[in-house]
């Protein structure tokens, strides 16, 4: 797909906008954080809203949208520091279940008014009507993303 000539640029200025965006969000949130990383702290937060379901990894890392190996990484240190549990599968034992232990509740509320405080702060000046348009509109590039995922990704 040829990118339009008068849309070459916002393109790439968008582009480069969510990278700027997502790497300054990994920095203040491994700073906000003194026990876990930003992507680690995504990873429970991914769990908490599946309440109380116990997701395989391949399940996880598909919500999360990264690779089995990276959230397996991720997930193991989260164990190491006692927030998750893993344990294998009743049915299948080549399967991994993640389940969030009590220390991940502990510290989603001792975070919580620091959270909103947060994300207050982060979206403050935006109408609702700017969220939902630009949630639809990260929505469709993760789309294209994934079926872009058998021309660009390779297994290793």
């Amino acid at each position: 797909m040829q990118l339009e000539e008068g849309n070459r640029e916002s393109k790439y200025i968008l582009f480069a906008e969510i990278f700027m965006l997502s790497n300054r969000l990994q920095t203040i949130g491994d700073s906000f954080f003194k026990e876990i990383s930003t992507k680690q702290w995504f990873v429970l937060l991914v769990l908490n809203v599946m309440n109380g379901y116990s997701p395989t990894l391949n399940e996880l890392s598909e919500v999360v949208g990264s690779s089995h190996q990276n959230v397996k990484q991720l997930i193991l240190k989260l164990e190491q520091k006692g927030y998750v549990k893993i344990s294998k599968d009743e049915i299948d034992a080549r399967r991994l279940r993640i389940k969030i232990t009590p220390k991940s509740y502990e510290f989603s509320k001792a975070y919580e008014h620091k959270s909103t405080d947060f994300m207050e702060k982060l979206f403050a000046g935006l109408k609702k009507e700017d969220i939902d348009i630009t949630i639809k509109v990260l929505q469709t590039m993760k789309e294209a993303l994934k079926g872009m995922e058998k021309d660009y990704v390779t297994e290793s």
